[in-house]
Formats: structure tokens, sequence, C-alpha cells
């Protein structure tokens, strides 16, 4: 099961490393970030750069949370595993799992790419393909100029926002 540990924005990378340099690797299976595919738009041109779907959260595959936690307690940097009342932490549920897995279609990456849509001359969304397709009904704002749209999910107890990048058909 996947686990969410929160440590500071800013510090992804150095507390994935770290964990992955001081618990031992018979606790966990994968330590990753999860990443997206977005769209920059600079005189006039379209660059895709990489970063974070999630600031703030490093994510753990384990099959043992508890020795997980307790040895969590050796890595300098700020991490916590997510938990709830009464409880120290708490798995990311099946469901919130598959839907995250979907989004990054077993990317060994674990990056959100960016989806291929076609346009109408309106800028409605005529076609789109993976991540996008079969949450065209979640999308609370779309940007086609700025190559994104915005859907909205519950994820991690509460509703929340994601942003997905677009590729337009001739870009």
């Amino acid at each position: 099961m996947w686990y969410a540990i929160q440590t500071m924005t800013g510090n992804e990378e150095e507390a994935m490393e770290s964990i992955r340099r001081l618990v031992d690797k018979e606790v966990y299976e994968e330590c990753f970030l999860l990443k997206r595919e977005a769209v920059w738009r600079i005189q006039g041109a379209c660059r895709v750069y990489v970063e974070l779907l999630f600031p703030g959260y490093v994510f753990v595959s384990t099959k043992n949370p508890e020795e997980l936690y307790q040895q969590l307690k050796r890595v300098s940097f700020y991490t916590k595993m997510l938990g709830k009342e009464g409880e120290e932490f708490y798995p990311v549920s099946l469901e919130e799992e598959s839907f995250l897995k979907e989004l990054i279609n077993e990317d060994e990456e674990y990056t959100v790419r960016l989806s291929p849509v076609k346009v109408d001359e309106q800028g409605n969304i005529v076609e789109c393909r993976k991540p996008l397709d079969g949450y065209m009904d979640r999308v609370i704002k779309k940007r086609i100029r700025m190559r994104y749209v915005i859907i909205r999910v519950h994820l991690f107890g509460r509703d929340r926002e994601i942003l997905l990048g677009l590729r337009l058909e001739g870009d």
C-alpha cells in the first residue's frame, strides 16, 4: 500500500533521498514523488516542464508501515506519516491509489503526462486521451491557451484541485 509522508515544501527530493539512504530496504518497496508535466508559454512557444503534483509529500509503498514509521525517526528532514484520529498513520485508500496510478498510467517515473486533446473553434475539448479521458466530467476550469485544465477530486480526506497539462493537436 502507498503511504503519504509529509515533509517541508521544497525539500521533497532531499527527504526522498534520505529515506532511501537511511531506511532499511526491506521495510519499503518504493519511495517516490508524484510529478506532472505542464506547459509554459514563452514568447508564443510551448515548453514542457515537470513539477511536483503534490508539493510537500513523499510517497512510500510498504507492507510494514509500523516499522517504516519507526525508521523515519532516522531521517533528519522533517517527515511525518499522515494519520487520523487516534491512529498514527493510514494508507492512501485503494480507490485513491487506483486513481493516481491511472493518472500516471504505470509510468516508472510516477509522472502525469500531458493529455493529447483536440479542440473546436470555440475552444471546447471535443476529443481527449489519457490521463484526462474519463475525468472530463470533473473539469472545473479550463485554459486551453495556457494548455491546462483543473479537475476536482476527493483525495487524502478532502476535495483537491489537480492541474492536468494539455498537448493540443498540432503542438
